[in-house]
């Protein structure tokens, strides 16, 4: 059988390019051989956000007496289990649905390169080939597990293993304070578990503004987070009950006796057999080389998504996927963009886009900043979540933003708009000149670029400050 696209893959970068393909005329196949929606629906993005959304309702009825809730909640994470797997089969069945009715050939089974224009299928343990003008490769990532502490999906486990446990466990060890162990240890936390969080960088979240990472290690210590920065697991043994890990500090050696260990190191590409053999280039970590145009250097084959290199973020990866279609399409575009947020559903939620303070002072921008307190928020006084603030950094000369932070609860809906205002050079003038709805947690980058101008309503400032 012959295609103008085969993707490999039916994650968010796969199926939104075979999606976008078929919407353009062009006869596409999707090869997926796990489930459609990839990592991000089945495993990341969505069961974990419905983890951390039911901790925090559990977590805010506990704490809702002065707001006038009086009773004592029970959790139940079986019944949570059970909700969580309907989102995701819902939305599973949705990504498939949505391709065959835009047309898209859809074959389950293993995937592999046989040639630059050849893949060969393993279904049910029989081979067919699919002919293909253009390949797709959309293959994803996996979770990475530290070489002297494998995982054994029991005591050792990764993020997807935790989301099939039958129990919360009463204590855990996590290795790594980026995204995914920061959002783990902030809604185990909520429900109870004893959480120690171990980072072997010399902050939370590596690569962020400082002061988001200080806030969050604030709050997570509030929330009984015991938070190890400088660290790393050395070693672990085991009893019949518990298991003791070992864990090295600047300072010594500390051993903690925990339930289980998640392991939250990062994760790794997942390239699809045979494309080295095609003469596609890979670095040394596994990701497919590709210019603008998610072109390799293979010029009929493409890579998108986690496969294609970092960040590894589901918007991402779907602003790849369409882009590699329409070039396939024949049309100019190119993936360039200015702002690509990062957004982490910890407690508090944090967003970074663009420039932190640093790298843009390290990039040799000129900087001006505006800050605003969440404290200073009328709707997140009435949320009874005044922690967090807004950030805006730019450039001195002309006001244009060039980077926001934001700490806080709800903030990642801003996401969108500080990645506009990024990405289309807007002023803290024209940011500010827009009406943002009251009271909405929205306003605090309002009057966070007001402040820029050291003109802010809702906060006093000292002249000439």
């Amino acid at each position: 059988m012959s295609y103008k696209a085969v993707v490999v893959g039916a994650g968010p970068a796969g199926y939104v390019a075979a999606i976008r393909l078929a919407q353009l005329g062009l006869k596409t196949a999707l090869v997926e051989k796990h489930y459609f929606g990839g990592e991000c629906t089945n495993y990341g993005c969505i069961p974990t956000k419905a983890l951390i959304e039911s901790a925090n309702i559990f977590w805010k009825a506990k704490r809702g007496g002065e707001m006038g809730i009086l009773a004592e909640p029970k959790y139940s994470f079986k019944a949570f289990s059970v909700w969580k797997d309907k989102i995701v089969s819902q939305l599973r069945n949705g990504i498939r649905f949505l391709c065959e009715k835009n047309g898209v050939t859809i074959f389950e089974g293993d995937a592999f390169l046989k040639s630059r224009n050849i893949v060969a299928l393993k279904v049910d343990g029989q081979s067919s080939e699919l002919e293909a003008e253009n390949v797709v490769v959309a293959s994803g990532s996996v979770p990475m597990q530290l070489p002297n502490v494998p995982f054994d999906g029991k005591r050792v486990i990764s993020s997807r293993d935790f989301l099939n446990l039958e129990d919360l466990p009463e204590s855990i060890l996590i290795v790594g304070g980026g995204a995914i162990g920061v959002e783990f240890a902030s809604a185990l936390s909520k429900l109870g578990v004893k959480v120690i969080l171990v980072e072997v960088m010399a902050q939370l979240l590596p690569g962020f503004d400082k002061d988001i990472s200080r806030y969050l290690l604030r709050t997570l210590s509030r929330l009984g987070v015991k938070v190890y920065t400088g660290a790393s697991l050395s070693k672990v043994s085991y009893t019949n009950d518990s298991i003791e890990a070992r864990v090295t500090l600047s300072s010594g050696e500390e051993i903690f006796k925990v339930e289980k260990i998640l392991v939250a190191a990062g994760r790794r590409p997942s390239p699809i057999a045979g494309l080295m053999e095609a003469g596609v280039l890979i670095d040394g970590r596994g990701h497919v080389l590709v210019d603008e145009s998610l072109r390799s250097n293979v010029s009929n084959i493409y890579a998108v998504g986690d496969v294609a290199g970092p960040p590894y973020l589901a918007h991402k990866a779907f602003k790849q996927g369409l882009i590699a279609a329409e070039v396939i399409g024949g049309r100019n575009v190119k993936y360039n963009f200015r702002a690509v947020p990062s957004v982490i559903f910890s407690e508090p939620e944090v967003v970074s886009v663009g420039l932190c303070e640093d790298d843009a002072r390290k990039s040799g921008f000129d900087v001006i900043v505006g800050r605003f307190p969440l404290h200073a928020s009328g709707r997140a006084l009435t949320e009874s979540s005044p922690e967090g603030f807004v950030k805006i950094v730019a450039s001195k000369n002309d006001l244009r933003v060039i980077g926001v932070q934001m700490v806080g609860a709800n903030v990642s809906e801003l996401a969108g708009e500080a990645s506009l205002a990024i990405e289309l050079g807007l002023s803290t003038r024209a940011l500010a000149s827009v009406i943002h709805p009251h009271p909405t947690i929205s306003e605090a980058l309002m009057e966070a670029a007001e402040d820029v101008s050291g003109k802010p309503i809702h906060i006093f400032k000292e002249k000439g400050f």
